[in-house]
């Protein structure tokens, strides 16, 4: 898109005691559009993007960039990835010795 610049968040803050910190990793929006909720999904491996300045996540495995974000309050990843789905792909691929 031209004209548009991507912020991203920085990782890590500085305090005033001159330590470094961690960044707030919750991701505080999750995509409920219908059709991104029926893809395979990510099992957390891409999907995620910054929506007003906070971390965002989608499980969809799409190349639609529209998305209908809801918040989450601040949760880790792990509670949005959908296991179930995410492990389906490997299902019948298990190597027995």
């Amino acid at each position: 898109m031209e004209g548009v610049i991507r912020v991203r968040p920085r990782l890590w803050h500085d305090d005033p005691g001159g330590h470094t910190r961690p960044a707030d990793a919750a991701v505080y929006w999750v995509c409920q559009k219908g059709s991104h909720r029926e893809a395979p999904s990510r099992g957390g491996r891409g999907g995620l993007t910054v929506y007003r300045g906070r971390w965002a996540y989608c499980d969809g495995m799409v190349d639609d960039e529209r998305h209908d974000w809801a918040p989450t309050g601040g949760v880790p990843i792990e509670r949005l990835v959908d296991w179930t789905r995410a492990l389906d792909a490997l299902r019948g691929h298990t190597v027995r010795r």
